[in-house]
C-alpha cells in the first residue's frame, strides 16, 4: 500500500532538505506540492516549491471545496490541494507532504477521521530542533526573512515544539545526514508494514 508521509516541525528544522534527499534516493517516493498566496522566495518555482496563488485564487478555491485543508500563517494562506493527493497516488508513488505543524495536525485528526482509506496510509513525522538559540541560527543562515519574520516564526516554533508528542515519529534534529538516516529509518519501517 502507497504510503503519505507527513513531515512537519519548525521553519528552519530542516524538513524540506531531508525530504529532498529522500525523494532523491527513493525514486518510488513523489512530493505533494502544497500551495500558498505567498510570493516565490529567492528561485522557488511555480510547481515545483509551491502552487502559488494570488490571494484572490487562494479564496476562490477555497470556496470551491478544492482543498483538503487550509490554513492561513504569518499573513499567507497555505494549503493542499485535493487534487495534487489524488494525482500523486495515482502515479503509484509513496508521497511526501510537507507541511506546518497545524496542517499535520488537521491531517492526522478531521482529515484521517473523514477518510479512513488515508488515515491507513498516514505516518506523521516531527523534526524537533536542537534547540532554539541552533534554530534561531538556521533561520537567519538561510537568509529569507528579516528580523520581524524571524521574531514570528520563532514564537510560532516554541509552540509547535510542544506538540511534538502528538506524531507518530519524532527525530531529534542534529547534523542533515544523521537526520535523513532517521528518516530514511522510518521511511523503510512503515513501507515494511
Amino acid at each position: 500500500m502507497q504510503k503519505l508521509i507527513i513531515v512537519s516541525g519548525p521553519a528552519g528544522s530542516g524538513k524540506n532538505t531531508v525530504c529532498e534527499r529522500l525523494m532523491e534516493n527513493f525514486p518510488s517516493v513523489g512530493r505533494i506540492v502544497t500551495s500558498t498566496s505567498r510570493a516565490p522566495r529567492g528561485a522557488e518555482q511555480n510547481g515545483v516549491d509551491y502552487n502559488f496563488f494570488s490571494r484572490q485564487e487562494f479564496e476562490d478555491l477555497i470556496s470551491k471545496n478544492a482543498f483538503y485543508e487550509y490554513a492561513l500563517v504569518h499573513g499567507n494562506y497555505y494549503g493542499t490541494l485535493k487534487r495534487t493527493l489524488d494525482e500523486g497516488f495515482k502515479s503509484g508513488k509513496d508521497l511526501v507532504l510537507i507541511i506546518d505543524v497545524q496542517g499535520a495536525h488537521t491531517w492526522t485528526g478531521r482529515i484521517a477521521s473523514e477518510n479512513p482509506d488515508l488515515k491507513e496510509r498516514m505516518v506523521s513525522v516531527f523534526i524537533m530542533p536542537p534547540s532554539i538559540d541552533e534554530l534561531k541560527k538556521r533561520l537567519h543562515t538561510r537568509g529569507t526573512e528579516d528580523e520581524a519574520q524571524i521574531a514570528r516564526r520563532m514564537e510560532t516554533a516554541i509552540s509547535e515544539m510542544k506538540r511534538a508528542g502528538e506524531f507518530d515519529f519524532v527525530i531529534n534534529s542534529k547534523t542533515k545526514d544523521e537526520d535523513y538516516a532517521a528518516l530514511r529509518e522510518i521511511y523503510l519501517k512503515v513501507k515494511a508494514l
